[in-house]
């Protein structure tokens, strides 16, 4: 039987949670396990960017002995996923991308194990895996929301995550509204039926389609409209998806074209155009002057406005 897992980011019996739970009874009834993890009730410590990248040897070689690792494999051992938040200051809350950078990243990045080989933690784990995502604001407009998809569509990119259907919600706050509104109650059951039509559906390739509302956005990838534009260019680009789109102006309305990009980064051609650049970028650095060593080695010394938070302190005593 197929398994969908949620991953909730919010309080107890919130919003986002009341959400994700009607798409997930819709997925129920359609005979697919479920399972929903509240990431508040996690022990969960920020990436802190280990320069030997431990985690790439299995999520239990990370320094933090915390719940990563559980989380980490709870993802890849589901065949599809939900990720459901609600936003604060334009943006999700930051358990979303703490999240993002424990779980996903570059261990987990599956254009990287097409190149490498898939790491023997992740052996049988390598799979087309459609996902969902549902934002709640409380917001009257979505004027103070417009980074919350966005934000939680970065969670799909390094696992190649097909998300075929998202929900962004505004003017639901209060804790337990979401049931006041039928009509987003109705949508987020649409959203599970989306969600399992894709995974009981394996033989489809989901990438880049979209069974949800379009509600008339602009980027054909990511179905959003955060939009990059910059002076002195004919084009626009996408700030999620990165792919561009010519812009004009017809009949004072704007209107968009996109081509074929290779630096979609929704697709795997996309992803690895990005690791040739970084791979690049390697090959031509140079080994540190002797100047510039001396000047870093004088900066890691140079710790005199460095504070000491009192939880270390107390350790030290």
């Amino acid at each position: 039987m197929p398994k969908v897992t949620a991953f909730t980011c919010g309080a107890r019996f919130g919003n986002s949670e009341i959400f994700a739970k009607v798409a997930l009874q819709a997925l129920q009834r359609m005979g697919i396990e479920t399972e929903l993890i509240r990431l508040n009730d996690c022990d969960l410590r920020p990436c802190i960017g280990c320069p030997n990248k431990l985690c790439s040897k299995g999520p239990e070689h990370c320094i933090h002995k915390d719940d990563g690792g559980w989380l980490t494999y709870k993802f890849f051992e589901s065949d599809g996923d939900l990720i459901s938040a609600p936003v604060w200051s334009l943006a999700p809350t930051s358990i979303v991308s703490v999240f993002r950078d424990r779980v996903f990243g570059y261990k987990a990045d599956i254009a990287g194990w097409e190149r490498r080989g898939v790491p023997q933690w992740a052996e049988g784990m390598k799979k087309q895996r459609p996902g969902a995502l549902i934002s709640v604001g409380g917001a009257l407009t979505r004027h103070w929301t417009s980074l919350s998809m966005a934000t939680l569509y970065t969670t799909a990119f390094s696992t190649q995550t097909n998300i075929v259907d998202q929900m962004d919600v505004w003017g639901v706050s209060a804790h337990g509204e979401a049931v006041q509104h039928p009509d987003l109650m109705l949508r987020a059951k649409y959203l599970g039926e989306n969600l399992g039509h894709a995974l009981l559906n394996p033989q489809i390739d989901w990438t880049g389609k979209f069974l949800g509302d379009d509600d008339g956005e602009a980027c054909p990838s990511c179905h959003l409209s955060l939009l990059l534009a910059r002076p002195g260019n004919d084009y626009v680009e996408c700030a999620v998806c990165g792919r561009r789109g010519k812009v004009d102006l017809i009949d004072g309305k704007l209107s968009y074209t996109w081509p074929e990009d290779k630096q979609n980064r929704l697709t795997m051609m996309g992803k690895f155009d990005h690791m040739r650049e970084i791979e690049r970028h390697g090959m031509m650095r140079q080994s540190y002057t002797e100047a510039e060593q001396a000047q870093l080695d004088e900066l890691k010394r140079w710790n005199d406005c460095v504070l000491t938070p009192p939880s270390r302190q107390r350790k030290a005593e």
